[in-house]
């Protein structure tokens, strides 16, 4: 009877080491219950963020937003992948703040899937952290949906092996230049643009990854244009010195437009530079979608009439009067969660202000990530969730993206959103969601070119 006892208990142990390990990292079938909501088991994922350092204006709303989000998915929403019942799986979250530094970043997305074991990666904010850890990621076979970046680094155009399980949404920076491009050479046909014909074109950039990938697909559209083409001046920006952009904007001189590559670091400077020389003073600027907010905007230039009117790709859409009924719901619903948050005592009504202000474009992005990811697990609601059925679910169908579009992952597609509509500053806003207004709808680059 002992021996059978014995039996009994060895094959009891390999079954349920059998179990241990064949589970999926970072999901855990075993119900629990929090607050008062029940489980159905749950799914860690994880993040890198900066909410300190050079890009914590960007940072703070977004990593901000994103924690809060989180908690009304788990207490309002019941968790994610909701079966027949309506019950979900618990969303736990686990993030680092790099401080905007590659080396950290990299250590932190390590961390995050050797040690904290995440089932997957989902919203990293930045292009220094994507450069450093993109490698390490397809390595382990990580499921990394969104980036907080346009880096070409996540881009592949028919992704293989673990390639596949990178999920871009955001415009991938090589894309947004050639748009960037097109929106030039179509702005006499954007009502008071002041701009009757197109014949120079400037592209001032900057040396790190974001300024050369829009250069670089500023230059890839520009040598696949046909018939009369305009002229068209390069210049690299190497450092913000005064000296060096003043020399740098000089090269800009007799243009008709200029394209500003680079970050929220790199653009103030250097349309600062350009209305300090009274020869650039004026021409209107394309900076990218990155920078398409209120906060990074040189105001102490930008609101005088006769400077250089600022525009930029936008695939958010927060100005009110250009939205779709589904967007506006949306925004709604974003507004909704900050009112919640505060109301909870989750977040103080300063940075409720920031969320719904200044930093809106931020909050947004961590909004859209989340929601990007709860797609493809709401389509495992009545399977078994690992990796390999949440590659297959993002591939399935196209995914809408909140308050912009949507993107399309079959056939190993990442090349995140190719569709942006094209705002404007406007020098006289007297409400923060209408400083930038939308001057043109959403637009692919086949529908710029009249395709």
């Amino acid at each position: 009877m002992k021996k059978i006892l014995s039996l009994v208990l060895v094959l009891t142990m390999l079954l349920s080491m059998t179990a241990l390990a064949f589970a999926e990292t970072g999901v855990d079938t075993n119900p629990v219950e929090k607050d008062g909501v029940k489980f159905r088991g749950t799914v860690k994922i994880g993040s890198v963020m900066c909410e300190t350092g050079a890009v914590a204006a960007v940072g703070i709303p977004y990593s901000q937003f994103y924690k809060l989000f989180v908690r009304y998915i788990n207490e309002e929403m019941g968790g994610i992948a909701k079966d027949a019942d309506g019950v979900g799986y618990y969303l736990d979250h686990k993030s680092y703040d790099d401080g905007g530094n590659a080396q950290n970043g990299q250590i932190f997305v390590n961390q995050l899937i050797n040690d904290d074991r995440v089932f997957a990666m989902v919203g990293n904010l930045g292009t220094w952290v994507l450069v450093a850890s993109q490698n390490d990621i397809i390595e382990a076979g990580v499921p990394s949906i969104y980036w907080g970046t346009g880096a070409a680094t996540q881009m592949y155009l028919k992704a293989e092996g673990n390639e596949r399980y990178t999920f871009p949404v955001q415009p991938i920076y090589v894309t947004e230049g050639r748009i960037m491009l097109l929106r030039a050479l179509n702005l006499p046909a954007i009502k008071d643009s002041g701009v009757e014909a197109v014949k120079k074109i400037g592209v001032i950039y900057s040396a790190d990854d974001s300024g050369t990938n829009i250069y670089q697909g500023a230059e890839l559209q520009y040598n696949m244009l046909t018939g009369e083409k305009p002229e068209i001046v390069y210049q690299m920006a190497n450092t913000q010195s005064t000296d060096e952009l003043a020399t740098a904007v000089a090269a800009m001189e007799g243009v008709d437009v200029v394209i500003i590559g680079g970050l929220q670091s790199v653009y103030p400077p250097i349309y600062t530079a350009m209305q300090q020389n009274p020869k650039t003073r004026g021409i209107p600027v394309i900076v990218s979608y990155v920078n398409v907010a209120e906060t990074y905007v040189p105001k102490e230039y930008a609101n005088e009439a006769d400077t250089s009117d600022i525009y930029g790709g936008a695939w958010v859409i927060i100005d009110p009067e250009a939205q779709t009924e589904q967007q506006k719901a949306e925004l709604e619903e974003f507004a909704k969660i900050v009112a919640w948050g505060l109301e909870k005592g989750y977040i103080t009504q300063d940075l409720a202000d920031a969320l719904m202000g200044g930093g809106a474009a931020y909050a947004m992005s961590s909004f859209i990530a989340l929601h990007v990811f709860m797609t493809g697990m709401d389509r495992l609601a009545d399977k078994e969730i690992t990796r390999e059925a949440l590659l297959e679910a993002m591939e399935s169908e196209p995914i809408h993206v909140p308050i912009s579009s949507g993107v399309d992952y079959a056939d190993g597609s990442r090349i995140g959103l190719n569709a942006m509509a094209f705002a404007k500053y406007d020098k006289n806003w007297t409400d923060i969601a209408k400083a930038f207004i939308t001057v043109d709808n959403m637009r692919s680059i086949n529908e710029l070119l009249g395709n």
